[in-house]
């Protein structure tokens, strides 16, 4: 047997946990799975925090040296993601992130490294992101953006 892998995302101050989740679209809204158009960010703004981790269940000894970074996918001028790992859950916020704080690496090399999970089933720390577009940013959707987490598993 091996290790079962699905995203797992944390909303709300009670902090709501879904997983698995069908997307991580970044939004005007707290909410999982969220529906382009409907949650647009507009340009001078930010998106919600988005607070996920891996979720590990199944038959495994041990999951560890996890990266995280995007791998595929180019943000129009104006725009950016950030990122950080292993703060403590708080409640999802639009201002400004104080997690979120570097752009997301668009390598392996300089992948953030969330903690490693537990034994099964599991979570792995929690990467934090944020949309944000300056005034500049133009109209439109974001083109997609492929955000990955690699591990090894024991």
């Amino acid at each position: 047997m091996a290790a079962i892998f699905e995203w797992a995302e944390s909303n709300t101050a009670a902090e709501t946990v879904t997983f698995p989740v069908s997307n991580s679209n970044f939004g005007k809204l707290d909410s999982p799975n969220l529906v382009f158009p409907n949650n647009v960010v507009v340009a001078g703004q930010n998106s919600f925090e988005k607070w996920v981790r891996g979720r590990f269940s199944g038959t495994y000894t041990q999951i560890d040296n996890l990266k995280f970074f995007k791998s595929t996918g180019v943000l129009p001028a104006g725009v950016a993601v950030k990122a950080g790992v292993n703060a403590p859950y708080s409640t999802p916020v639009s201002t400004p992130s104080s997690v979120a704080t570097a752009d997301v690496p668009t390598s392996l090399g300089a992948a953030l490294v969330p903690a490693s999970p537990g034994v099964s089933p599991a979570f792995s720390g929690y990467i934090t992101m944020q949309l944000q577009a300056q005034a500049s940013a133009p109209s439109g959707a974001v083109p997609t953006q492929t955000f990955e987490l690699q591990y090894d598993e024991i």
